[in-house]
């Protein structure tokens, strides 16, 4: 075996462990099937303006959207066929502390990303601690895409190809997500910050970190509790 093709099988088989464990992970995060009470004009509206919209540009609403709707809206948008990876946030409020009240959203930021890959741009992180500061009850959706690709197209033909996140998906949501409950312990404020990934059409909401960071964790638990 040439040097070129140890290199290929050890890619194929890093790849084919994180598939296996974020899939294994997933049995935890059920695929949303649909999402109720949505205003389909409003959501409608929502998608229109993201497929119109330039790279890290925000939208703001005309008015304000409730949380499913403007949910479905970035579905309806990232859902379609495309090239590259969008990422979408869309900034909020609770009508409430608790996380269970409804939710009002008035804007959307959008960054355009490339085929395999997107990231917050420095005006979305900028936009974003300034509204998770200032707003009591604060939240915030952040949802990207997976366009397509040869593998998952063909695998989507054998199996039930459902939203898989990775790693990289599940690292970034486990940091937010992490700072989010160290800032709710000394401030008494919670913001809830929830990550989503459409793929394949199909939209799952991600909640659990890395499986590396899982087994970490378990084990700096496990140690603390035998000392």
């Amino acid at each position: 075996m040439t040097r070129e093709d140890r290199a290929l099988s050890s890619v194929l088989k890093d790849w084919l462990t994180e598939v296996t464990t974020s899939k294994v992970l997933t049995l935890l995060e059920p695929e949303i099937e649909s999402i109720p009470s949505v205003r389909i004009g409003q959501a409608r509206w929502i998608s229109g303006k993201l497929a119109k919209s330039s790279d890290d540009s925000f939208i703001r609403f005309t008015r304000c959207y409730g949380r499913h709707t403007t949910l479905a809206g970035i579905w309806l948008f990232l859902e379609k066929e495309h090239k590259i990876e969008y990422l979408a946030t869309a900034f909020g409020k609770r009508k409430g502390s608790d996380i269970r009240r409804p939710g009002q959203f008035y804007g959307i930021h959008i960054s355009h990303g490339a085929e395999h890959n997107v990231k917050f741009s420095p005006a979305c992180i900028d936009y974003f601690q300034k509204h998770i500061a200032g707003i009591t009850n604060a939240e915030v959706l952040v949802c990207h895409n997976h366009p397509r690709t040869f593998i998952t197209g063909l695998l989507s033909q054998i199996i039930d190809w459902s939203p898989l996140p990775s790693d990289t998906d599940r690292e970034t949501t486990y940091q937010f997500k992490y700072r989010s409950l160290i800032e709710w312990l000394v401030s008494g404020n919670f913001r809830n910050i929830r990550f989503f990934l459409v793929e394949n059409g199909g939209l799952r909401e991600i909640l659990l970190p890395p499986a590396g960071r899982l087994v970490t964790m378990l084990r700096d638990l496990t140690t603390r509790t035998t000392v």
